[in-house]
């Protein structure tokens, strides 16, 4: 992530109209391995310092959040499982927790079944992955799979309609996933909230989720004006938040939808 701008461009003339960095995780903050640069750290130490707040704001479900942003300096509540869950980890407190409507659960699982993408379904502690999604990861990975959540595979998600479902995640060939969104947006309009996380993954959640609805609860939190605030993503599911923000910046490496909205482009983290 290309944050030094900040520190230099910003610094003089600019460090007072900003108050908060609500930045993206995959594909922006962290690296193709997984992992924070020492220099990242270090300008994100340095934003803090001149009292910026710190707002992560991922798709990623809280386990895996946890791992990837121990090392950062994070002063505010984040952004987890795409705004679903708003959580202040200093305390473990979550301020804010939305799961799918139940009325809308086997209605979204029978339309993804008919358009042949393989599913993910989230509970607040467990993780069930269709079989044929498991068999597809396991062949592609030599890693094993973290137990944490507790993961079930299953052939029929469908089954699962009335568990309580935080978020899930559907896979699909790059080339039709596109107007496959199409679909399902048409078909759910305004009872679920559906939005591309990567170029082979749709998400679905509560209709009142997303990652700029979720900012705007923590900006309220702290009386920051959408105006005070630098935003930075990759990916469709950052476009509202980008557009939230004073200042949008795209990466490099992002989606052409998200430059087309960004204020600014900076490098690629690739």
């Amino acid at each position: 992530l290309k944050l030094y701008f900040i520190i230099t461009t910003f610094q003089e003339d600019h460090s007072a109209m900003y108050r908060l960095l609500a930045i993206d995780l995959d594909g922006t903050l962290l690296t193709q391995h997984n992992s924070v640069t020492l220099r990242t750290q270090d300008v994100l130490q340095r934003a803090v310092a001149m009292g910026l707040r710190i707002v992560v704001a991922t798709g990623r479900v809280p386990y895996m959040f946890r791992s990837l942003v121990e090392s950062l300096p994070l002063n505010a509540p984040q952004i987890i499982s795409n705004g679903a869950m708003i959580v202040d980890i200093r305390d473990n407190s979550v301020l804010q927790e939305l799961f799918i409507p139940t009325e809308s659960l086997l209605p979204l699982l029978d339309a993804l079944h008919s358009l042949d993408l393989l599913c993910c379904y989230y509970t607040r502690d467990h993780l069930y992955v269709d079989a044929e999604l498991a068999r597809l990861h396991q062949s592609r990975s030599n890693h094993p799979r973290r137990t944490n959540p507790a993961v079930s595979v299953t052939n029929d998600l469908t089954e699962l309609h009335m568990q309580p479902c935080r978020k899930g995640a559907a896979y699909g060939e790059v080339g039709t996933l596109h107007e496959k969104h199409q679909k399902l947006a048409s078909l759910f309009n305004k009872q679920i909230y559906i939005t591309q996380t990567d170029h082979k993954c749709l998400e679905f959640l509560h209709p009142a989720v997303s990652k700029a609805n979720a900012l705007k609860t923590i900006l309220h939190t702290y009386g920051i004006g959408a105006e005070e605030v630098i935003a930075f993503g990759d990916n469709p599911n950052d476009i509202e938040m980008l557009r939230l923000a004073g200042m949008g910046i795209a990466m490099a490496n992002a989606h052409k939808e998200v430059k087309s909205v960004a204020d600014y482009i900076t490098l690629s983290n690739m």
